[in-house]
């Protein structure tokens, strides 16, 4: 047996369990494992186990089966949406900047405090959450390259360190 983690955080993680990641790949996104996700064995079963979010884009299953890849799907986690009172609300409303994890978080956050509560910068941990984020009329001043907390970390410090 293999695993994969999709990125550094995942797989750290799983060496908290000593389970030890035999593929992170170089960019922490499901387009990149796929990527990188070696090709089925001729003579094995070449089955993947894939334990996600309820909610997710279904390019790395996709992607797996088209190689081949016989994919079970298994639903790990589910998203849900805080209901912060109106003094957190208006912290939000407030602050400088607002930091964005995944596209459920930009979903989740749209969902409860709507578009009307969005500090004036917006930083995203990379490319999809970014792109959700955009869908959803916001305008993205940060994407981190390195799309880990790290790398979103770095790429605040950054744009807070050009603007001074």
């Amino acid at each position: 047996m293999k695993v994969a983690a999709i990125g550094p955080g995942t797989a750290e993680t799983l060496a908290g369990a000593n389970i030890r990641a035999d593929l992170v790949p170089s960019r922490f996104v499901a387009e990149s494992l796929l990527d990188e996700f070696p090709a089925p064995s001729p003579t094995g079963t070449n089955r993947v186990l894939l334990a996600r979010a309820a909610v997710a884009r279904d390019v790395l299953p996709e992607g797996l089966r088209a190689r081949g890849w016989q994919v079970d799907v298994v639903e790990a986690y589910q998203t849900r949406a805080a209901i912060p009172d109106a003094a957190t609300v208006e912290a939000a409303r407030r602050a400088d900047i607002i930091t964005f994890t995944s596209s459920s978080t930009v979903d989740r956050y749209l969902e409860v405090v709507g578009l009307d509560a969005m500090p004036p910068i917006v930083a995203c941990i990379g490319p999809v959450t970014a792109a959700t984020a955009r869908a959803r009329n916001m305008t993205v001043s940060i994407e981190a390259s390195v799309h880990s907390i790290d790398g979103l970390l770095d790429a605040l410090i950054a744009h807070v360190g050009a603007r001074r």
